[in-house]
């Protein structure tokens, strides 16, 4: 008995095996596929009704949108984009002028000790912003730094306070609300907050780290140290994580799968655009077997109107 069905199963496999390899499964024709729309204009957020006319065994979509669309079905890179900074300070007590800034470095090792971070090439952008003169917060204003990105470079920012005895008392700083953000063709993103951009405070010189400058949910505090103890030079440096601020690669954009050989005839299909825009709709058609496959590509030119 159990031979007997050993040879059933090897009768069975030559079969499958010849089916598989017979010259019928040759593709005798290019896939039939016809694309009509009733209009070229739709509203946003208008059904377009896309009608179909052939029956290829599979047919997949590209609207035109990022990210499904046919021209970057190979890959898309997403270019680097306006990269602003924000955020509210607000200064008291003291004398001592000039002790905060507000620094840039694409060149940081991300290895955060106070020798690492020193010899980071750090640019200063402190004059972009609009600075507090006295206790009250003020915003700093949206301040571009597009011109300091390196692509695949990560950028770092660094909130940077010098004590220096000569000067007079040290003052008191507070930041709050700052955050980087990332103007693309996919729009505006948040790369960091406050509360996400991974700030940690680094000394130079004998600082005192307990109830001086620190870090809250809510507010970055640098200050000198206690009255007492103010004879030597200092610096404190509050150091973000590194950002991601060049292009990115995004991968290939991928259809919609509108039909497939297991799929029943479809005569029509449906979109809905939900931007603005002119878009080159296109359906890929194809007839396929497992030893060869063939396809035509068919496109709509649409404008989308508000």
């Amino acid at each position: 008995m159990i031979m007997k069905s050993k040879y059933y199963l090897v009768l069975l496999l030559g079969v499958f095996s010849m089916a598989s390899c017979d010259t019928s499964l040759n593709l005798e024709a290019d896939p039939d596929l016809t694309i009509t729309t009733e209009k070229k204009e739709y509203k946003v957020g208008e059904e377009v009704n896309f009608q179909l006319t052939g029956n290829p065994g599979i047919i997949t979509f590209y609207s035109g949108e990022i990210g499904n669309d046919y021209d970057y079905r190979d890959g898309r890179t997403l270019p680097a984009g306006d990269i602003t900074v924000t955020m509210s300070t607000s200064v008291n007590y003291g004398v001592q002028p000039d002790q905060f800034s507000i620094l840039v470095s694409t060149d940081f090792n991300g290895k955060y000790t106070i020798d690492d971070i020193k010899a980071a090439t750090w640019t200063d952008i402190t004059n972009r912003f609009t600075l507090a003169t006295n206790a009250t917060y003020i915003s700093g204003g949206q301040v571009n730094v597009s011109d300091l990105v390196v692509d695949g470079k990560p950028m770092y920012f660094c909130l940077r306070y010098i004590y220096d005895p000569t000067k007079g008392t040290g003052r008191t700083w507070a930041i709050r609300d700052f955050a980087v953000k990332s103007n693309t063709v996919l729009g505006l993103t948040t790369l960091a907050t406050q509360t996400t951009a991974g700030f940690g405070l680094y000394y130079y010189g004998p600082k005192e780290t307990t109830g001086r400058s620190g870090i809250t949910s809510t507010t970055i505090t640098l200050r000198s140290n206690a009255a007492g103890n103010t004879a030597d030079y200092t610096e404190d440096w509050c150091v973000s994580s590194g950002m991601e601020v060049g292009s990115k690669d995004m991968g290939p954009d991928r259809p919609l799968n509108v039909k497939g050989y297991s799929d029943a005839h479809q005569d029509s299909y449906s979109y809905t655009y939900t931007t603005a825009g002119s878009y080159k709709a296109r359906f890929v058609a194809t007839n396929a077997t497992i030893k060869e496959a063939r396809t035509v590509v068919k496109e709509v030119d649409l404008e989308i109107v508000p």
